[in-house]
């Protein structure tokens, strides 16, 4: 379809996978962004209707855009997408280490802290673990790919 896999975490952070052709490949043309939509997917809740935590692209019709890598948007996307619940995983631990007033460090997917709070950060850490994928994530994904490339007449 032209377009760039992208999504939005369950934090709301909007992700667009940047692989694209490279300069000699036909790289950029003009391209009708009728079916790529708005990335407005919010896996662990429910779809916004107020237009919070909704990403809007820019419009691009009319102008020169880079033209996606398809076999690296492809083959990217499982990966990447695991990636960013990892990230919110590291999000919610450290948020809610903040809260109960405890260190955290994390380089990837190592957390850490003192000594001291070890027990303290390791249920933290499950928790937010449990509760981030108790939600159905790939189910919310489905919908929202069959919203974003589903067929109109518009």
């Amino acid at each position: 379809l032209g377009c760039r896999v992208s999504w939005e975490t369950p934090m709301g952070l909007p992700v667009t996978q940047p692989y694209i052709r490279l300069p000699g490949s036909a790289s950029n043309t003009n391209y009708p962004d009728e079916h790529c939509g708005s990335g407005d997917f919010s896996p662990a809740f429910s779809p916004p209707t107020s237009g919070t935590h909704v990403f809007h692209p820019p419009p691009t019709s009319g102008r020169q855009v880079p033209i996606p890598n398809q076999i690296k948007q492809k083959n990217a996307f499982p990966p990447n997408f695991i990636h960013s619940l990892d990230s919110c995983h590291m999000m919610l631990t450290a948020l809610h280490c903040l809260k109960a007033g405890i260190t955290f460090a994390s380089v990837h997917d190592c957390f850490w802290t003192h000594a001291a709070t070890v027990d303290v950060m390791n249920r933290i850490c499950r928790e937010e673990f449990i509760a981030l994928h108790s939600e159905p994530i790939l189910t919310s994904f489905a919908r929202y790919l069959r919203h974003r490339f589903a067929y109109s007449d518009r």
